[in-house]
């Protein structure tokens, strides 16, 4: 399986310098049109990671917000622990003895660094009597103010979620998240989890609290 938020230790400490706290979207969404099926209020979630800590925070906060809307949910690292790749027949096995009806999972695309130069800037505050005397003079001149370039440095991290009807192992809804500026890992955890969600819900793929 792909990485998980792979580059978090490297990227993520770039935003602490940022003061805009991090917004997620959507950027795709794909819906399996065919499934007309009852919303999922069962389900196992797994976080894709090559870093158990990583994986395992991910996993409990998307089985805490999924119970906060009535939803049975657990975490892979609850019912198979390893460090390693999951295997295919630890997931079914897992899938046949919870009895759950959906399977989530989550993995990094990517994160994305942008650097981007604003030029100096000039501008004006007026004030009466331009040439009004000397002072009047100098002091409106003086109103002229320069203001020096700078850079600023926006960081993108991309995850993709899918969401399997447990039994079938088809694919019923896909969608990949952006969020801009995140300041903590948490962040980007907590943001992501609650946009899909939401998104879930309006598509009646999770039932409404």
């Amino acid at each position: 399986m792909k990485g998980f938020f792979r580059c978090f230790a490297i990227a993520i400490p770039v935003c602490l310098m940022l003061i805009s706290c991090a917004t997620t979207k959507l950027t795709h969404v794909w819906t399996d049109e065919a499934y007309s099926g009852a919303p999922f209020s069962d389900v196992l979630v797994v976080g894709v990671s090559d870093q158990e800590r990583v994986s395992r925070s991910f996993e409990d906060e998307f089985v805490k917000q999924l119970e906060e809307i009535g939803i049975e949910a657990v975490s892979s690292a609850a019912v198979i622990p390893s460090d390693k790749k999951l295997e295919k027949k630890a997931i079914v096995s897992a899938v046949e003895k919870l009895g759950v009806d959906a399977v989530l999972v989550t993995h990094l695309l990517g994160v994305d660094k942008k650097e981007t130069y604003h030029p100096p800037s000039t501008y004006y505050r007026p004030a009466p009597y331009y040439y009004g005397g000397y002072y009047g003079y100098y002091g409106n001149v003086y109103n002229y103010v320069h203001s020096p370039g700078y850079y600023t440095t926006h960081v993108t991290v991309r995850l993709e979620t899918n969401l399997y009807e447990a039994d079938t192992e088809n694919l019923i809804w896909s969608g990949k998240s952006e969020t801009l500026d995140p300041k903590s890992q948490a962040e980007v955890i907590d943001s992501v989890i609650s946009v899909v969600i939401k998104n879930l819900q309006k598509d009646k793929l999770l039932p409404q609290k």
